[in-house]
């Protein structure tokens, strides 16, 4: 076993090779030698004057740009919050989110020319390392290291490839947390969990799953103790409280945001003559992370019935899909816009359903679930993929 684990390596590797390899044949051959364009800045979304004059901006032409975007001003400028809070649609929600900017910025040196550079290095740092502690997980329950390459598969992990989001980094903390939970390394498991909540705020799922735990042993002290991480985060959003937010969440109705994504398929324009397939995959996704959600909560109630000892990956999970099946009643529809952003903002459901299935010796049952979410948010590779796959041909 404890070769296999040093083997997890090798694949975390492979990984990092594999993404950086994909950024450079994007930026090349379909963004015009652009690396801001892995951003995905939006083509009328607001940008300072210091900043458009310093550095090329790739704009995606009839397009919003995505949360990326904030993320890349966030990176110039850590902590400039009231100059940059005018420049966001949501900026509380942003800036809190401060973790994986100030990070680039300080691997920068803070260093204006170095920026970009640093975050692209601290997001692919981060996804190998969510492959390694993965490979190690399977490593210590008797599998192949290999399985690591499952964490490229979550949509959170895709969405930080393809558009330089912070949940791939979020995902690979809790594959952090997991790990050192099991093998006893709590006072690390500690600090990440209580970093998880900077990177995005449902890092706060990520403790309340051992909070979960613990409680329901009836070991109080150390659910308390995990309750804790939660503090430094909590002070973070009273610093954060004057900026402005998204307004309060309001009642929509029973599995509104559910019934809306069946009822309003999603139109794919730009590839009408895909439509029903893609419409399809939107559904099947959908079906997916439902059953994934079941199965998690299904499971959890069980091992409680049962007085079995609780799985802390499988908490993880059903904490996660409680907090989605509560969110889907309510709008804003926070993770319920669209099927990607439903697969990558719950992600926990699926990874900690896929690291029971591990440790139970039957993962393939959670790769079912997530097979239609994963092929869903890799669809934006593929016209990425022609470009460069033609441009090399021609070439």
């Amino acid at each position: 076993m404890a070769k296999r684990a040093a083997r997890a390596w090798m694949p975390a590797v492979l990984a990092a090779a594999a993404i950086g390899l994909w950024w450079l044949l994007a930026v090349r051959s379909a963004y015009q030698g652009q690396a801001t364009a892995l951003f995905m800045i939006g083509e009328n979304t607001p940008m300072p004057a210091w900043l458009e004059a310093r550095e090329p901006l790739y704009r995606w032409h009839g397009s919003g740009g995505y949360d990326g975007q904030y993320f890349h001003l966030l990176a110039h400028a850590p902590f400039e919050f009231p100059v940059l809070a005018p420049l966001m649609d949501r900026p509380r929600m942003r800036c809190q989110r401060i973790l994986i900017p100030a990070l680039a910025w300080l691997a920068a040196g803070g260093r204006f020319e170095r920026v970009d550079t640093a975050y692209f290095a601290v997001i692919l740092a981060s996804l190998a390392a969510g492959v390694w502690w993965t490979g190690r997980l399977a490593a210590h329950h008797g599998l192949s290291p290999w399985w690591g390459l499952a964490f490229l598969a979550l949509p959170a992990s895709l969405g930080s490839i393809d558009r330089m989001l912070v949940d791939g980094p979020l995902m690979a903390a809790m594959a952090g947390f997991l790990l050192w939970m099991e093998t006893g390394s709590w006072r690390a498991a500690w600090l990440l969990a209580a970093a998880a909540p900077f990177v995005r705020e449902t890092g706060l799922l990520i403790p309340a799953a051992a909070v979960l735990v613990f409680a329901s042993r009836r070991s109080w002290m150390t659910a308390a103790l995990w309750s804790a991480t939660a503090a430094p985060f909590l002070l973070w959003l009273l610093v954060m409280q004057n900026l402005p937010g998204s307004g309060p969440m309001t009642w929509a109705g029973p599995f509104h945001s559910i019934v809306r994504l069946i009822s309003e398929s999603e139109p794919f324009d730009r590839y009408p003559q895909y439509r029903p397939l893609l419409q399809a995959l939107d559904l099947a996704a959908l079906a997916g992370f439902l059953g994934a959600c079941a199965a998690s909560l299904h499971g959890f109630w069980i091992s409680r019935t049962q007085r079995a000892s609780a799985s802390l990956p499988l908490a993880a999970a059903a904490v996660s899909a409680g907090a989605a099946i509560a969110l889907c009643h309510f709008e804003p529809r926070h993770g319920w816009d669209s099927t990607f952003s439903m697969g990558r903002v719950f992600a926990p459901v699926y990874f900690g359903l896929f690291i029971h299935g591990i440790a139970s010796g039957k993962p393939w049952l959670s790769v079912g679930f997530l097979a239609p979410a994963a092929l869903r948010a890799a669809l934006p590779f593929g016209p990425v993929a022609w470009r460069a796959v033609t441009q090399i041909t021609s070439g």
